[in-house]
């Protein structure tokens, strides 16, 4: 992931620049329309001349990747047909402009007006070309949807469920090595028509490849999970890399070094450092009942040893029922009754407590789990900013780390390696022996970053690696088909 440099604006000029407009109302279409062709001195926006502009290619790509259908006379033989494209892609522009708002945190009318500049300034190609954060992913995803797109109108085959054996020739092997090898699983080669239709190794290794792209169980097997992905068609694949295409928009470039992205299909978190990976690691996510909210935010904080402080939610639905099920549950764990406001220093261990008075206490007193080998935080929180009550934190359950699918948590963000982004986070060597004191120790301790780190909790189910394959992942949320 790289950021361009040449989008980096300097925080005191956006935020002079957004102030200027943040009393500005959002002008309808119709308005807006007048106000873009009057800024053109009502010349055409998007063709020249000779035909379709430079301005005009930059955006019939972008709409193109995106999916925006435009209704454009064909063939444009005649000025009138000029004029009527021109006003349809100019319509297809700022539908985008106003889907892109309604999806992030940018406010309508200030787009508006960098777009109006824009025209005045001759820069309608830079314009759009920031409607897209400067990200390397998008650039390889736009790519893809070109590649996938040369085979839609491909005849695209249904597998079914086969055991196949070593050494069996059949007409369905045939076809699924002519799948594979279209999908880029496997390498084409010139085999004869006998060959073709042979179970073979390679046709194994084909299968778990794409096994792998696509977050399966990678056992070579054409099983249920693998059959239903490989019949997925070239067309239904550009649809869903355009879905995560426009899920890009709603980010923004971010002015900052260092950033800790989280896809939540894929499970993984990394850490970019000026556009490199520095560090890679598994998550656990929050169930589809309970989901990890998609957030663009900042990590601020790391606390060692924390405490605890279960939700309502969770006390109820599962900490007490687990209590009246095995009294002395939570106090084996750990938790104790910690009292609120002047009473907040009283502090009652459950030792001493029968279950039954738990849900009447509970009116009085707060329930906490304290710092400990059992803390269901493990041994350190890592704190963003939100209003969700979401947050990073190791885990006691490392064994979780071994399941492909990994939707288990409440909400918040379990991750493997904890300990290795606390190192990455500590800025000195002072720092880094106070952190490795404080793992060691029992106590709970606060480390709060000189500069907070931007974080990105997003929900891409497709995306094309640094590798240049396209990477698959199961619509855990079912989020793809509200795009």
């Amino acid at each position: 992931m790289r950021f361009g440099s040449s989008l980096f604006i300097s925080i005191a000029v956006v935020m002079m620049f957004v102030c200027d407009l943040s009393e500005a109302k959002p002008l309808s279409d119709e308005h807006m329309m007048a106000e873009m062709y009057e800024r053109a001195a009502d010349e055409l926006l998007w063709f020249d001349r000779r035909g379709v502009s430079l301005n005009g290619m930059t955006l019939i790509s972008l709409l193109d990747d995106l999916g925006v259908e435009v209704n454009i006379p064909q063939p444009i033989k005649t000025t009138k047909h000029r004029k009527q494209a021109d006003t349809s892609y100019t319509k297809a522009l700022l539908t985008v402009i106003e889907r892109m708002s309604e999806s992030s945190h940018k406010e309508l009318s200030v787009e508006q007006t960098k777009l109006l500049q824009a025209i005045k300034r001759d820069r309608l190609s830079e314009f759009i070309g920031t409607i897209l954060p400067s990200f390397d992913e998008i650039y390889r995803l736009r790519n893809m949807i070109g590649e996938y797109k040369k085979k839609v109108n491909v005849k695209w085959p249904t597998m079914s469920q086969y055991e196949f054996r070593l050494g069996q020739s059949s007409n369905e092997v045939k076809q699924l090595r002519w799948m594979l090898t279209q999908l880029g699983d496997l390498e084409h080669s010139e085999l004869t028509r006998y060959r073709e239709a042979i179970y073979d190794p390679m046709v194994i290794d084909g299968i778990k490849s794409f096994q792998l792209r696509h977050g399966l169980n990678v056992n070579g097997n054409l099983d249920k999970y693998t059959v239903e992905a490989i019949n997925v068609t070239p067309l239904q694949r550009v649809e869903q890399m355009q879905r995560n295409l426009w899920r890009w928009i709603t980010l923004s470039t971010p002015n900052a070094e260092k950033l800790v992205w989280i896809n939540i299909p894929g499970y993984q978190l990394s850490i970019f450092e000026q556009g490199s990976v520095t560090l890679q690691m598994k998550v656990i996510i929050g169930k589809p009942s309970s989901p990890t909210p998609i957030l663009s935010t900042y990590l601020t904080k790391l606390t060692i040893n924390p405490s605890w402080r279960p939700p309502a939610s969770i006390i109820k639905s599962e900490l007490l029922p687990l209590n009246a099920a095995e009294p002395g549950y939570l106090n084996h764990k750990q938790f104790e009754l910690h009292g609120v406001g002047l009473n907040k220093k009283h502090v009652i261990k459950l030792g001493d407590v029968d279950s039954k008075q738990l849900p009447t206490l509970l009116r009085q007193y707060r329930l906490v789990q304290a710092p400990g080998e059992d803390n269901a935080l493990g041994k350190m929180r890592f704190t963003i900013v939100n209003r969700h009550s979401i947050y990073l934190h190791d885990t006691p359950a490392k064994q979780l780390f071994k399941r492909n699918v990994r939707a288990l948590s409440h909400g918040c963000i379990r991750l493997e390696k904890p300990i290795a982004l606390s190192s990455y986070l500590v800025e000195t060597d002072e720092r880094a022996r106070e952190l490795q004191k404080a793992v060691g120790g029992s106590g709970t301790r606060h480390f709060s970053l000189s500069s907070p780190i931007p974080v990105y909790i997003t929900y891409h189910t497709s995306w094309v690696d640094a590798a240049g394959k396209l990477q698959v992942r199961p619509d855990i949320y079912n989020l793809d088909m509200e795009i």
